[in-house]
């Protein structure tokens, strides 16, 4: 036998396992949760610490018979003040525990800390933790630990997995020579491999031998090949060019998961094995062909083609410790949603097993509604809508109990063509009809999408695998190395693992009780497994009854179906679903083997509606019922509604409720940070504990670069200004690391602000002025004032970044070499780099040395290094006016930012609607899409099938509906709006198509009674605010409203020949400010007459104005874009009133204007001056 040893430590599924953790030493398997738990179990104690999966604390611990529980802290200490009589405790997570301590810290010592905890809305750390104070991020795991070597100025754009944290270990010499297997992501795959030694059972330095001869690693002929030094090497077995030599190979499951040793002497190389060298060992053919035998195994002992899941191996170690809380795991080991403990309580959990807060309930089981990933949610629905559902085809039905077969014997109608292709013509189940029983015909389905799975993880190893694949007998020899499934079947463990191998199955079942002892049976299996009742029952690993009869046939399905022409029909068929239905093909293999019968509709055609990251939008509609929902797309209890859309908890809501209930179970005298919310529900952006304050940004985190002091006021950015703050890092940020992902100057847009925070009506593209005026600067000191290209200067700039990487101090040297310090007024002063003071050069003397902190050297040097996580200078430098609009374009927005209209052409005045005006145009594009529904419901080129679609409430993309090249019908949105607002505009285009067709031939009569009952559109001054007298023709009502739009109470009037009387915004004002100062008087507080302001009106009810007139005042916010009128207003120069003519920009339409600067209509001429009084 040669000297090599394949030795597989681990198996687990994403997740680090109690097993294996990034930072322990392979000489100390266990954490501290498990060392305490393993010690209390054996002395017998009242109390046995419960640990999670990774090893970690449970943050709720309980005595051993439930009569008292409490909550810990990381490190499993009691957390003060916590222990309660009986189970019925919530507790904090760790995140959330960490970061009360230090806010209660703060409060009662006064003292300001810079670094508080940020959590995720599950209570797990965010990935990226900083300290706003020194500026500076880092990566942390599960609990919180740094990761070494992530800290750094700004965020790191990503954080290592917990497999690549081990792999970076090995690389620094920790450990074994034999880096792990991981995934895209960085995590642990499931499988993990390693060479050994079996003379001295040294690990074989995989590492270095893999970077050097990737190509060695090829096939096992290749390793062969490279390594002819190998004692025990097979010098003969060149013979078969296929065959390998004899190195052993061993799978071995660290603690209680299983054992094995298998030999490679029987390993073939695979025909469609990859030509070129892989990037790590984890994706070369040596390391799937072990995988897949490893799996082999793991179905013949387990009846799972998969390793044991997160909540199995929780669920063994509660079962070995005697837990009361013993995890429910479905078949396919995922937590159930229901989760329950011995003594009756029971609570809904996440798919990570995590208790969801304020489920918890005694005596009965919640309500849990299964938890989904929106996009595979959404892909099973689409797929139940294109390929399904699956029912009888003239076979048995997929997978089916025959008694169940009969009962839609009868069906006549046919199911999708493609599902027949699928399973009709590949005659897939021609492989099975010899097995009838119900539940093993279940078992044969999820064993093939679990073996689909785990054999080809990708489409493209499947492609592969079929191209090269001639002859099907072949098929399975090639995915396994050889005859080893058969060999398995057989229990042939010679055949199968080697002479020489080690098959220790006391790693795989536990004691079974039988009177000759356990390892005398297993041994009378191995050498007599015909003679020996294989259908005994037997304790698996995990603590499951499992007996090998069924292992055996399961293999035997395995094994028979891999070597069918038909399953490689199969296969080509299901590599065939568009990956928009699915992507991974266990998946595509689940959902279609999972479809019911073709019994007319399924239960529910719901597809949810997903965000581009592929989370659950906040609301979802069907048939006209919409509803919230939480981050797990489970429905908000309350929240569903008909015809309307309804208002979902936002962000601080859901905290502050979730915070809340939390609290109401701790003990009196807790303290807990509960956020404030405003009442349209965001942050406060000032939050408090206490006297200690902060500031926190529109998530809820705290804001960086915000100095506070206990007890002192705070101020903090607005939204407009935090907005302002990002864009200007993003666009410097974007710029350095991609010169060319700015071509123009348009591409660059930094939010304008009002002095007070709130946003400026009018935003304009471009970069801010500061730029501008850096940019002079240069060119003024470096270049003789002459223009300087962007992609010169940009090349200077990445030049000096890459010459500072190592300090600010080598920047400023850098500028002196290259002469261009005095662009920095601070480094003018000094004649050379000698000359700079020490301050100077560490950065402590420049932060205020200008107003713009582009001007500021170590300031401008932070951003060419990406070093800073927030904006450096004062938020007012974005109320700050622009100007070079010669090279700027413009836009309207509302209130929250929004764009309005369409953007100006380059220095020209964008036309903001004034609030009247706004709601004007929102009537007029309902009244448009009215026309446009009624064009093409005449000539419509819409599928019908579509509009029924829409009917539901069900929304395809494009890309679902494989349409690249028509645009979609534009008013489907509308419709699928729901609501009051869909109704009218279905019910507006229904009338007017039918009162078209009716009214075509009659005349203008028919016409005008038509026209009669049009949607009621608002009526604006020619500034566009609200008209103080609103009326509707249609109905023949009037009305009066304020400046706001809103209805002034009492003033309605019917069909009257009279209007009413409305008051404008200066007498409404007037009679506000006579109202205040009545109560005034009579109230007992002396206020002066000077507080009180009355304003006074003109005889027409205008504002009486001093000062600046109206018009000159328009004009000149017009000019810094402050407002947008389309155009520049025109005052006559006495007086200051508006020019009774005005003309736009060009001078190509003019038009007259009322004394208040309205557009008279019907007065506009593009053709000649307009004659206006």
């Amino acid at each position: 036998m040669g000297l090599f040893l394949l030795n597989t430590v681990l198996c687990f599924i994403n997740i680090a396992a109690a097993s294996i953790f990034e930072y322990q030493a392979e000489s100390q398997p266990l954490r501290p949760c498990e060392l305490r738990r393993e010690k209390a179990f054996r002395r017998g104690e009242d109390y046995v610490p419960q640990c999670l999966e990774d090893g970690q604390f449970r943050n709720v611990q309980c005595d051993n018979l439930q009569l008292s529980c409490w909550c810990v802290d990381e490190n499993g200490a009691e957390v003060p003040g916590s222990k309660q009589n009986g189970s019925s405790i919530a507790c904090l997570s760790f995140c959330q525990l960490q970061k009360q301590r230090i806010l209660v810290s703060r409060y009662i010592n006064s003292s300001a800390t810079s670094y508080i905890p940020q959590c995720l809305d599950s209570g797990d750390f965010d990935p990226i933790q900083c300290d706003v104070n020194l500026q500076q991020c880092w990566c942390v795991d599960a609990e919180g630990m740094e990761i070494y070597g992530t800290r750094q100025r700004g965020k790191p754009i990503q954080c290592p997995g917990r497999c690549e944290i081990r792999d970076r270990r090995v690389l620094h010499g920790v450990g074994e020579k034999s880096p792990p297997q991981c995934s895209a992501d960085g995590e642990f795959l499931p499988v993990q491999c390693k060479f050994v030694n079996r003379t001295d059972m040294m690990v074989f330095d995989l590492l270095h031998h893999f970077n050097r001869f990737p190509e060695a690693f090829l096939t096992f002929s290749s390793f062969r090949r490279r390594f002819p030094e190998l004692p025990g090497s097979d010098k003969s077995s060149s013979s078969n060019p296929q065959k390998l030599y004899d190195p052993s190979f061993g799978l071995t499951i660290s603690r209680a998961l299983a054992g094995l040793e298998m030999l490679l002497d029987n390993i073939y190389d695979a025909i469609f094995a990859s030509t070129e060298p892989a990037q790590t060992f984890s994706e070369t053919s040596m390391f799937r062909i072990l995988q897949r035998r490893f799996l082999g195994v793991r179905l013949m002992t387990s009846g799972r083609f998969r390793c044991p899941s997160k909540c199995e191996t929780e669920r063994f170690s509660a079962v070995r410790f005697q837990h009361r809380y013993r995890p429910s795991c479905e078949e396919n080991g995922a937590y159930e949603p229901t989760q329950c403990q011995t003594d009756g309580q029971c609570w809904c959990v996440d798919s990570s097993g995590q208790e969801i807060l304020g489920t918890r309930s005694q005596g009965q089981r919640p309500p849990c509604g299964e938890e989904h990933a929106c996009l595979s949610e959404r892909q099973r629905a689409l797929s139940t809508l294109f390929y399904g559902p699956t029912g009888h085809f003239g076979q048995h039905n997929l997978f089916t109990a025959d008694e169940e077969t009969q009962k839609i014997a009868g069906f006549s109608r046919s199911c999708p063509p493609s599902l027949k292709e699928l399973f009709v013509d590949s005659r897939l189940l021609s492989s099975v009809t010899d097995v009838s029983d119900a539940s093993q015909l279940l078992a044969l389905g999820s064993v093939l999408s679990e073996a689909i799975r785990g054999m080809f993880p990708s489409r493209e190893l499947a492609r592969v695998a079929l191209r090269f694949t001639g002859n099907p007998k072949r098929f399975q020899e090639n995915l396994f190395g050889g005859e080893f499934l058969k060999n398995l079947v057989q229990f042939n463990f010679t055949g199968a693992i080697g002479t020489n191998s080690k098959f220790n199955l006391e790693r795989f079942f536990q004691q079974s009780g039988t009177s000759g002892g356990f390892a005398e049976t297993m041994q009378q299996i191995l050498l007599e497994a015909p003679k020996v009742n294989l259908s005994r029952p037997l304790l698996d690993s995990l603590g499951q009854t499992v007996n090998l009869q069924d292992g055996q046939k399961l293999v035997k399905f395995l094994a028979s179906l891999l070597e069918t022409p038909e399953f490689l029909s199969f296969l080509q068929q299901v590599i065939s679903i568009p990956e928009s239905i699915a992507e991974d093909l266990g998946d595509i293999a689940k959902i279609v083997l999972s479809s019911q019968d073709c019994q007319g509709r399924a239960r529910s055609l719901f597809v949810p509606e997903c965000t581009e990251a592929g989370r659950y939008k906040e609301i979802q509609c069907y048939a006209g019922d919409c509803w919230c929902v939480d981050s797990n797309g489970k429905e908000l209890s309350g929240s569903r509604v008909h015809g309307t859309r309804p208002k979902c908890p936002t962000l601080c809501e859901k905290q502050r409720e979730s915070l809340q209930s939390l609290k109401r179970s701790q003990p009196a005298g807790s303290e807990l940070f509960v956020p404030s919310c405003t009442l349209d529900g965001k942050f406060l952006t000032v939050q408090c504990q206490g006297r200690n304050c902060f500031c926190v940004n529109s998530e809820g985190k705290t804001m960086p670069g915000i100095a506070t002091n206990p007890g002192q006021p705070i101020q903090c950015p607005s939204d407009c200004q935090l907005a302002g703050g990002q864009a200007f890092l993003r666009t410097v940020q974007d710029l350095l690391l991609d010169p060319t992902s700015l071509p123009q100057l348009s591409s660059v847009y930094i939010p304008q602000c009002t002095q007070d925070g709130q946003w400026r009506r009018v935003q304009c593209d471009g970069p801010p002025e500061q730029a501008f005026e850096w940019y002079q600067m240069w060119i003024t000191q470096n270049n003789n004032g002459r223009p300087l290209p962007l992609s010169d200067l940009m090349d200077i700039l990445l030049d000096d970044k890459e010459r500072s990487k190592s300090s600010f101090e080598a920047f400023i040297k850098a500028l002196y070499g290259s002469g261009h310090q005095n662009v920095f007024p601070v480094l003018s002063r000094f004649p050379s780099f000698e000359d700079v003071p020490p301050a100077v050069r560490e950065g402590n003397d420049t932060e205020a040395s200008s107003e713009n902190v582009l001007l500021t050297p170590f300031t401008f040097w932070q951003l060419l290094q990406g070093q800073l996580i927030h904006y450096p200078g004062p938020y007012s430098d974005f109320s700050n006016p622009l100007g070079h609009f010669d090279l700027r374009s413009c836009w309207c927005v509302d209130a929250r930012g929004q764009m309005q209209g369409s953007k100006a052409e380059v220095n020209e005045f964008p036309d903001c609607p004034g609030a009247c005006e706004a709601a004007q145009q929102e009537a007029m594009r309902f009244t448009d899409k009215v026309e446009r529904l009624v064009r093409e419901s005449n000539s419509s080129r819409f599928p019908f099938g579509q509009s029924f679609l829409m009917a539901e409430g069900l929304t395809l993309t494009e890309d679902e509906l494989l349409n690249y090249s028509q645009p979609g019908i534009a008013f489907s949105e509308g419709l699928l709006m729901g609501g009051d607002y869909a109704i009218r505009l279905a019910a507006q285009s229904t009338l007017d198509f039918y009162w078209r067709h009716l009214f075509a031939s009659r005349g203008s009569a028919g016409e005008a009674v038509r026209l009669g009952f049009r949607p009621y559109v608002p009526q604006c001054d020619g500034l566009g605010n609200w008209e103080p007298v609103q009326c509707y023709d249609s109905s023949g009502h009037c009305w009066c409203v304020d400046e706001r739009g809103r209805y002034v109470s009492g003033s309605l009037v019917t069909r009257s020949a009279q209007l009413p009387q409305c008051q404008t915004p200066c007498q409404r004002s007037r009679t506000n400010a006579l109202i205040s100062s009545w109560r005034q008087k009579g109230s007992k507080r002396d206020v002066a007459s000077a507080d009180l302001f009355t304003p006074s009106c003109l005889e027409q009810a205008d504002w009486q104005q001093d000062g600046p007139s109206y018009c000159s005042t328009l004009k000149s916010k017009a000019l810094l874009r402050e407002l947008g009128r389309g155009s520049l207003p025109q005052c006559e120069s006495s007086g200051g009133i508006f020019s009774p003519t005005q003309c736009d920009d060009n001078q190509e339409s003019c038009w007259c204007v009322f004394e208040n600067g309205g557009e008279a209509p019907g007065t506009q001429d593009t053709s000649r001056m307009p004659a206006c009084e």
